[in-house]
């Protein structure tokens, strides 16, 4: 008996320790701990779920769209959001309407929504906007909705950028690029075109380019804006500095003659070589021929102190301050590490590397009268509902020279590319002033002989410069000056930067500007005006309302454009006299323009490459009209403008 009582006692204790054990569990569990699994409950069917913020927008200048949000779907985790659980949704991807163009300065988005390259990472933070979220609800069924009164925050957008970039100039500056490198078989190119008296990038062009679109199929390398990435010696555009210093310390003037030595000059045992030996010639022709020999010797007149404070002045090795990531300085050493003939090497453009960037802007200090000036790549910084956040402004950085020297100097780069080394960069009927460049490529125990960067810096008019454009060639086959490869690519960007009926320049250089023809215009037939002299032609023309230049200085007409007995319209723009005795095919230099209307693009654009006529297109399909009537003479500075009947998407 006694032995059940003990079994029941136990049994007894032991029920009585469990409920004192579930009591005290519940207990802890509905008073202590009662927030903790309340919280826990609520995170078994409540779920929060990320509300991406819309990236904003890139415009070019003129509110042409470069790149752009759209919705779409991926697999996107939001532990990468920094919230924890997640799964599909809807996000926004990055879309870049107008492909390669532009690619390297615009950029491109990853994966997580942050920018990479160009402006998507240079202007991130105003572009991302800040993302929201919402606290979805989840059944029993593992169906989640959303539920009236539960947590939440509304994203907020990104803002839009509007770049200094106009994107037909873009097209323009791009297209040219790509067919001279497929020309030359080069290795690459690079082009800018600039507002000379504000700094503003109107094009930066990279040849190869990329789509962003599908950067990741894209090597790094090539994804690179060379224009502000890439270092080279300049070779002989650097001339130009080196002439704005014997100008504005008086060193030498214009006419001073300068010894070009038969084209060899000596220097602590190497010899310096000019390809065109010269003998006593004036500075401005050492110049403009581009005389290693004769600029050897004015640099010695400068002591190393001067050039090195001059040349950084100018802005070599350090870096511009543009908006764009992955600048370079270049190299400028200190005086202290040149050797005895640096400042000569120098002085021809060699032991000075430089972005391309960097020497655009020097150029421009020539142009706008002597003053360096930060580069512009942006306009503003614009939110959705049209606040300005953010504004660019001209930045002067310093004056390098006087307005006097600037003058003389550009007067100097005129002589260049009237009878220089930068005659392929001529304009008829425009002042053109500009520098030509070569220089070897470094290699092992020296320079290349086969590798080269050839470039042309430029601009127009030389009166009252509204353009400043630089061509840059990487390794051109066969011929590799400046001159040769360069310049013509900065005489066809300036062309058809002329003629583009949506570009302003026209009206800023030409006298007349190159507009659409109206097939109702007055024609005239053109006068022989050979043989006489200007004041009786001058009188003639004015009596017709004709646009007219003389080129030369002689006093008798020797050859026109057009041709005499050609039919022009009295609007085509500018008729151009010849009063010197010069090499001048007039039979090959007039051109028919033919009748391209109703057939399809390709087709008119062989026509018109066959006829030898500059072309460019607006629109698809089938040519609705050309800017040019069919059967009148192309004059200087004109390309003409096909419309075809389907713009497509701006």
């Amino acid at each position: 008996m006694n032995q059940y009582r003990v079994r029941l006692t136990i049994i007894s204790v032991l029920l009585t320790v469990f409920m004192l054990a579930l009591a005290a569990r519940l207990f802890t569990i509905q008073i202590i701990d009662h927030k903790r699994y309340v919280e826990r409950s609520i995170d078994q069917v409540q779920k929060p779920r990320i509300i991406g913020a819309k990236r904003g927008n890139i415009y070019d200048r003129k509110g042409r769209q470069l790149a752009g949000s759209a919705p779409g779907r991926m697999a996107l985790s939001l532990d990468m959001l920094g919230v924890e659980g997640g799964e599909g949704q809807t996000v926004l991807q990055r879309l870049y309407p107008m492909g390669d163009l532009a690619g390297p300065v615009i950029g491109y988005v990853g994966r997580d929504g942050y920018g990479l390259g160009g402006i998507e990472f240079a202007f991130d933070s105003y572009l991302r906007g800040e993302d929201g979220w919402e606290m979805m609800h989840r059944d029993g069924k593992q169906r989640t909705y959303r539920r009236i009164g539960l947590p939440g925050k509304e994203p907020r957008d990104g803002s839009d950028v509007y770049l200094t970039i106009d994107a037909n100039l873009q097209k323009i500056v791009q297209a040219v690029l790509k067919q001279t490198v497929d020309s030359l078989g080069a290795k690459g190119a690079m082009a800018i075109v600039m507002d000379p008296h504000t700094g503003k990038i109107l094009a930066m062009a990279n040849e190869p380019s990329f789509n962003p679109n599908i950067a990741t199929t894209v090597r790094l390398a090539d994804r690179l804006n060379r224009c502000i990435s890439q270092v080279y010696e300049p070779g002989s555009t650097f001339k130009a500095m080196t002439a704005a210093i014997a100008l504005q310390e008086n060193v030498l003037g214009e006419n001073d003659l300068v010894d070009g030595n038969n084209g060899v000059f000596e220097i602590y045992g190497q010899v310096i070589r000019d390809d065109s030996p010269q003998g006593e010639i004036t500075f401005t022709r050492a110049f403009s021929v581009s005389s290693n020999v004769g600029f050897a010797q004015i640099a010695n007149r400068f002591n190393n102190d001067l050039f090195y404070r001059y040349t950084r002045d100018f802005g070599f090795g350090t870096r511009s301050g543009v908006a764009l990531p992955g600048e370079e300085g270049g190299i400028l050493h200190p005086v202290r590490q040149w050797s005895g003939r640096t400042r000569v090497t120098m002085a021809m453009g060699y032991e000075v590397s430089t972005t391309f960037l960097q020497m655009m802007l020097a150029y421009a200090s020539v142009v706008n009268g002597g003053v360096l000036l930060s580069p512009l790549i942006f306009e503003r910084v614009e939110q959705k509902n049209g606040t300005v956040i953010k504004n660019s402004e001209v930045r002067p950085v310093r004056r390098v020279m006087s307005e006097e020297t600037a003058f003389r100097l550009r007067g100097m780069m005129q002589n260049v590319v009237e009878s220089g080394t930068g005659r392929r960069a001529a304009v008829p009927g425009i002042t053109v002033g500009g520098k030509t460049g070569t220089s070897r490529k470094p290699e092992a125990g020296g320079y290349s002989r086969t590798r080269h960067w050839s470039s042309f810096i430029g601009f127009l008019p030389v009166e009252s410069s509204a353009l400043l454009c630089g061509i840059l060639i990487d390794e051109p086959q066969g011929w590799t000056g400046g001159g040769a490869v360069a310049a013509p690519a900065f005489r066809k960007i300036v062309m058809q930067a002329l003629a583009h009926p949506e570009l302003e320049f026209s009206s800023k250089i030409l006298r007349r500007p190159v507009v659409v023809q109206d097939m109702q215009n007055r024609q005239i037939k053109v006068p022989d005006f050979t043989g006489q002299r200007r004041n009786s032609v001058t009188r003639g023309l004015d009596s017709i309302s004709v646009a007219f230049r003389f080129v030369g200085d002689g006093d008798v007409i020797r050859h026109q454009m057009p041709a005499a007995g050609s039919v022009m319209a009295r609007s085509a723009g500018e008729m151009i006299l010849f009063t010197d005795e010069q090499e001048f095919d007039v039979e090959n230099s007039v051109r028919v323009v033919p009748n391209s209307v109703g057939k399809d693009l390709r087709d008119a654009f062989n026509l018109l490459n066959a006829n030898g006529i500059p072309v460019y297109a607006i629109g698809s399909g089938a040519v609705k009209r050309q800017s040019i009537a069919p059967g009148e003479i192309l004059l200087t500075a004109q390309v003409c403008t096909l419309y075809a009947s389907y713009r497509g998407v701006r």
